[in-house]
């Protein structure tokens, strides 16, 4: 008895690592064969066949292609979650941060994805972003609470922006995020081979002055619009707004 039980205590550790191992095959493997032909396309057989293993080995790791995805939004995001933190608390904790080392500290972590090694993870999250399967969108929904922090800094360094309009430029700012080796491919063709598409820190920072300047930028004021019958001329929020006398109309 105490030598079986030894035994077995013994090779715990090694079994342990064994079905983590083959747990980070199958999620890795996922998540390459989504980038390369969708989400929906690749199946549970399609993984199993790449991976190499049985289909009934995927379902004791994952229980369903459902869990499965999640669990590569998750272990992708946490990745970059300690950066991310790390960043925004040292920034909130400064007298007078910046817009530019907030919206670095937003970009950044997301830039480490652009190496040639971890293009399936960026693809893998642009594709997710536009998948209509409601556990991936609930997913990603779930995490753009986080921004609420970056929100808050922004509306701190630029009060005179609306938190309205600081909430608009942040969600056109995210959309950078989600640029792929084929956006970069894109930008190739546009520039002619001028732009240097496998710089990632000149990507990163050229995305970081752009968006600072989105931010700069004068508060932006609804424009007039031709009166309908029966309608306001304006476009309101329910709750009244300031006037606008004197404000530089945006663009």
């Amino acid at each position: 008895m105490h030598t079986d039980t030894g035994r077995n205590v013994a090779k715990s550790p090694r079994a342990a690592s064994v079905k983590r191992d083959t747990a980070e095959v199958i999620l890795d493997t996922a998540e390459r064969l989504c980038a390369a032909h969708g989400i929906e396309a690749v199946s549970i057989r399609d993984i199993a066949a790449e991976a190499d293993v049985g289909i009934a080995v995927i379902y004791h790791h994952y229980q369903s292609k459902s869990n499965l995805l999640q669990a590569i939004l998750r272990t992708r995001f946490q990745e970059i979650q300690s950066e991310y933190s790390a960043l925004l608390t040292e920034i909130e904790a400064q007298n007078s941060p910046t817009v530019r080392d907030i919206l670095r500290a937003v970009l950044q972590p997301f830039n480490r994805w652009r190496t040639p090694e971890r293009q399936a993870a960026l693809q893998f999250y642009a594709l997710a972003l536009v998948c209509p399967f409601a556990p991936l969108r609930e997913a990603i929904d779930r995490g753009v609470v986080g921004l609420h922090r970056v929100v808050a800094l922004l509306q701190r360094v630029l009060p005179r922006l609306s938190h309205e309009d600081v909430c608009w430029r942040l969600h056109f700012t995210m959309k950078i995020t989600h640029l792929t080796k084929w956006d970069n491919v894109r930008l190739g063709i546009l520039s002619k081979g001028q732009c240097r598409i496998d710089d990632d820190a000149e990507a990163l920072t050229r995305a970081v002055a752009f968006a600072e300047a989105a931010f700069l930028a004068p508060p932006f004021i609804v424009r007039e619009k031709p009166s309908i019958p029966g309608k306001s001329k304006f476009r309101r929020d329910s709750t009244s707004r300031k006037s606008i006398n004197g404000m530089v109309e945006g663009v």
